[in-house]
């Protein structure tokens, strides 16, 4: 059995999220008060759902925020889209308790740092929002499994791609180092025989991925997500 937070409790709650939400820590980054509405709706969302499978609560940018199959790619596992479109790490850590942790979910999905990068912020910056948002979950939730999706490649992108690629070893490196916490490695699986970039997996911003790409993201991930869960 599977419960989320009751409305009403949110309906308390969010006060509490209301009074936080307009001082933030990170001064360097984008104030994640834009997001505010956005993240209310979520709280305005959440019901109680009684269900016998496992829950799996998939956070991050727009990369998860568009990927309208999730729940059918994935329909074995209770599914959470908490996805904010433009988001990065200081973001997600800023709302990271109301999107995910209070649902106390059997898996944690999180796709950040592709904003990060474009956004011009240092790597050692990004990587420490990162840790951050390691920390955080587990300050609360110590097994809980999580996995982090590398920041993936795009033609609109492709010129960061060293910083890219240097982030993605700093993510992969500390995951190897921690118990229950995974690395998806979204950048080799999108590159073809010759290490370029497919357009076929994009829509014609050469940004956001189009189903075909999403389709590429399900076949790898899924074994592992099994693995994890079963």
């Amino acid at each position: 059995m599977r419960l989320f937070t009751l409305f009403i409790f949110l309906f308390f709650s969010s006060s509490a999220f209301s009074q936080d939400i307009y001082t933030s820590e990170y001064e360097s980054s984008p104030d994640p008060n834009r997001f505010y509405s956005e993240i209310q709706s979520f709280l305005n969302e959440d019901v109680f759902i009684k269900s016998n499978k496992k829950l799996i609560v998939f956070t991050g940018s727009s990369s998860i925020r568009f990927w309208m199959g999730l729940k059918n790619d994935f329909s074995e596992y209770d599914i959470l889209n908490r996805g904010f479109g433009g988001s990065i790490f200081s973001d997600l850590n800023f709302f990271i308790e109301d999107l995910v942790i209070k649902h106390n979910p059997d898996l944690i999905v999180i796709y950040e740092g592709d904003n990060d990068i474009a956004f011009n912020i240092p790597l050692e910056e990004i990587y420490k929002d990162f840790k951050i948002s390691h920390s955080k979950i587990r300050n609360k939730l110590k097994n809980t499994p999580i996995i982090y999706i590398a920041p993936k490649p795009s033609p609109s992108r492709w010129n960061f791609k060293e910083n890219y690629n240097e982030l993605n070893k700093m993510i992969q490196n500390f995951c190897k180092k921690e118990n229950n916490t995974y690395f998806f490695d979204s950048w080799t699986i999108m590159l073809d025989n010759q290490g370029n970039i497919p357009k076929k997996y994009f829509w014609k911003d050469m940004l956001h991925m189009n189903n075909l790409g999403y389709e590429v993201w399900k076949k790898n991930l899924e074994p592992l997500i099994n693995r994890i869960l079963k």
